[in-house]
């Protein structure tokens, strides 16, 4: 199984007098696509069916989480029954097996909450992770209460991941970040040594600038889990399952829906919201100003500074 160092004890989650993750426990639950790993508070399940699954984007892990955990349980608005998943191929769960489905790791991850003696679901996915909870709604519609999804990867984004030059001029960086990742791969344990060498020589920060609103504002251990969380296999071969997916499906859901999207997310096209206002009318589009793709960490550093007049997307349940 994969490691994940920890970043920082802001990011992480060592820190034993942190009282938003107190009783948060490591799970290891078996699926198809392997082990999963998991944090959630083993005595949740018995005082609620409903969970509240956070699923994480690419290049991420559980603690990417961590601000929102810690920003709600600081408004005396805590998640309740957190159940926070290493997605298969990053953190400390196994690798994506060649041809796994978008299905797959969406049934993977109904598969662990319900192990853990959850039968209902609240979904928060960022990125991929938007994308499997939109899935996981279509499929599992008995048990998820309500999804929310940010900068879920779209239309727009599945467009590229499927034809990245044909389509290279809808999202051009995440075109030029499939081709690095590419190129990463193929280089082995080589790509990872220079992903922490770049990071090392503090030239990472200003080649992820663009998934950021600001670079400036955010604690350097954002960057600390990038490096680490950086896995091109991992993302190339989830790309190739979200590229085959057929995401019309998802005019099937019929529970409460949310999209968040940051104000400069380079990886969301405005052609999306039209998109799903066709796709899922009952859906509520929201826009987090000031944040970019990760508005679940920058929304909250984003908040002091925003604009007068406009309205702030709040991602604490």
């Amino acid at each position: 199984m994969n490691t994940t160092p920890a970043s920082s004890t802001k990011y992480s989650a060592d820190n034993q007098f942190d009282r938003a993750t107190a009783g948060l426990s490591r799970v290891v639950v078996s699926t198809r696509l392997g082990d999963v790993v998991a944090y959630v508070n083993p005595n949740a399940a018995a005082h609620s069916d409903t969970a509240t699954l956070l699923l994480h984007g690419a290049a991420g892990s559980w603690t990417t989480w961590l601000p929102l955990i810690r920003a709600s349980h600081r408004i005396g608005s805590p998640l309740q029954n957190i159940v926070a998943l290493d997605l298969p191929g990053w953190g400390e769960s196994g690798s994506i097996p060649d041809g796994a489905t978008v299905e797959d790791m969406a049934d993977s991850v109904a598969h662990v909450a319900t192990t853990l003696g959850f039968t209902r679901w609240n979904v928060f996915g960022h990125s991929l992770g938007g994308h499997l909870g939109l899935t996981i709604a279509s499929r599992h519609p008995d048990q998820t209460a309500s999804v929310t999804a940010i900068s879920a990867t779209g239309p727009a984004a599945l467009s590229v991941l499927r034809h990245p030059v044909r389509n290279f001029g809808a999202l051009p960086l995440l075109a030029g970040m499939l081709g690095a990742m590419h190129f990463l791969r193929a280089l082995g344990k080589g790509g990872t040594a220079l992903v922490r060498g770049l990071h090392r020589l503090r030239l990472l920060d200003p080649l992820s600038s663009p998934l950021f609103a600001d670079t400036r504002a955010l604690d350097y251990s954002v960057f600390n889990s990038l490096a680490v969380e950086i896995r091109p296999s991992s993302f190339v071969r989830a790309a190739k399952a979200a590229g085959r997916y057929d995401e019309t499906r998802w005019a099937s859901i019929q529970c409460p829906v949310t999209l968040v999207r940051g104000e400069h997310d380079v990886f969301v096209s405005a052609s999306d919201t039209t998109w799903f206002d066709e796709v899922i009318p009952h859906a509520t589009q929201q826009v987090s100003w000031g944040a970019g793709h990760f508005a679940h960490i920058e929304s909250f550093v984003a908040a002091s500074t925003a604009r007068p007049g406009r309205r702030r997307t709040h991602l604490a349940a």
